[in-house]
């Protein structure tokens, strides 16, 4: 393999792992998200079920 080439390749993998910590870092997100969701609806349920 040219040295150009392995350049290239390890360009590419960098680029691969960039995005791959990227969408790691939205899904973090979202599942806080969600799970702060499902948290205040619980108590939502709990608060009118108590009434």
């Amino acid at each position: 393999m040219s040295e150009r080439k392995y350049d290239e390749l390890v360009r590419k993998v960098q680029q691969h792992e960039q995005t791959i910590a990227q969408l790691v870092t939205i899904i973090a997100a979202t599942n806080r998200r969600l799970d702060d969701l499902d948290e205040k609806n619980n108590r939502s349920s709990h608060t009118y079920s108590l009434t």
